[in-house]
């Protein structure tokens, strides 16, 4: 699944890695532990091709798909929350909100080009849609989220509640890496239990990687 071979890093007269060498396999369960400054987060960036690394090769599995929550949350817009957790693709959303408009009565909110000929609800099936909400909104109750912030626009929550819808989403899509940078720190006891169990669960054909502040 993936491969470093001698990968060094530096900035400067700091040397985060030097010769490192790692193998992680499919089924892999990975913690990563270290102080701030280590360099885990660093090391994220260089498997995700974000930064070169100084020596070394980083070898990824072809057609792996890849699932990152870093430390702190990409902007938002306008998404609910419900919205963040069912961004499985970049047009998925737009799909939606088309569907819940037409189911609401509101058809003119619905119509695109694209939609004259396309049947948005048959469209949505074939995504497995409905499933993909239902599945969602159960991550995101587990996750210490209440059904009435589900349609809530993200903005007008905590930052630790955003960083959960995005945590959700990276749950239902399921990806073969998940690599998770510190995602315990926004959870409170109960929703990091329900998440340590949720783990446990994660399908084994699947690695998951997480950074873990010592």
């Amino acid at each position: 699944m993936l491969t470093l071979t001698g990968v060094s890093k530096s900035y400067g007269d700091r040397v985060l890695f030097a010769d490192a060498t790692l193998q992680v396999n499919r089924g892999d369960r990975i913690g990563l532990v270290g102080p701030n400054g280590a360099g885990k987060s660093t090391l994220f960036g260089l498997i995700l091709g974000e930064e070169p690394a100084d020596e070394g090769r980083i070898n990824r599995e072809r057609d792996a798909t890849i699932g990152y929550l870093p430390q702190e949350s990409a902007p938002i817009g306008d998404e609910t929350v419900v919205e963040i957790a069912c961004a499985i693709t970049p047009d998925f959303v737009s799909l939606m909100r088309r569907v819940k408009a037409w189911d609401a009565g509101h058809p003119v909110e619905a119509a695109h080009p694209e939609d004259l000929h396309d049947d948005v609800h048959e469209r949505f099936h074939e995504c497995n849609g409905y499933m993909v909400e239902a599945k969602a909104k159960q991550i995101l109750a587990g996750l210490g989220l209440k059904p009435e912030q589900f349609d809530k626009p993200a903005r007008e929550l905590s930052g630790g509640q955003v960083m959960r819808a995005h945590l959700a989403r990276l749950l239902v899509q399921e990806p073969d890496l998940l690599m998770l940078d510190e995602p315990t720190t926004h959870l409170d006891l109960e929703s990091l239990l329900w998440f340590q169990q949720y783990l446990q669960g994660y399908p084994l054909e699947r690695v998951e990687f997480q950074c873990i502040l010592q």
